[in-house]
């Protein structure tokens, strides 16, 4: 198979993932006076901005693998957002504090682990938008 047809596929399923990721936490903790808004605010601008973009990749990624739009175009696009959604997640992820990582309730203890779950998946995209663009560009 060829990496300008694998890389845009594993892209958009991982950016759908990725999206998923992040707004799971909005979804299942329901508990009241818990600090989910909190959690998602945290660093300068929070992880609303890269669930936003991997949305946003999943259309990119597919568009350029069915040829609906110009390839270097993508592969631009793709390349710059996926690093930029690393940047934002690592940042995010590091401003977190304890005190509000670990003030939820016991049920939720995978939250400690669900911000190098998002980094991990942002750097995957990263790579699947790199492996297009090395694609594009040969």
């Amino acid at each position: 198979m060829r990496l300008e047809s694998i890389a845009p596929t594993v892209g958009a399923f991982t950016c759908l993932i990725l999206a998923g990721a992040v707004f799971i936490p909005a979804v299942i903790i329901t508990t009241p006076g818990v600090s989910v808004a909190d959690y998602y605010a945290a660093g300068p601008i929070g992880i609303s901005v890269v669930g936003f973009l991997a949305l946003l990749n999943i259309i990119v990624f597919l568009a350029g693998k069915q040829g609906r739009t110009d390839p270097v175009t993508v592969a631009g696009l793709t390349l710059v957002s996926g690093i930029a959604m690393v940047g934002f997640a690592s940042v995010w992820a590091i401003s977190i504090t304890s005190t509000l990582l670990y003030g939820f309730p016991s049920q939720y203890a995978w939250i400690v682990n669900h911000r190098w779950i998002i980094v991990g998946l942002a750097s995957v995209t990263a790579l699947a938008g790199s492996g297009y663009t090395t694609a594009v560009l040969r």
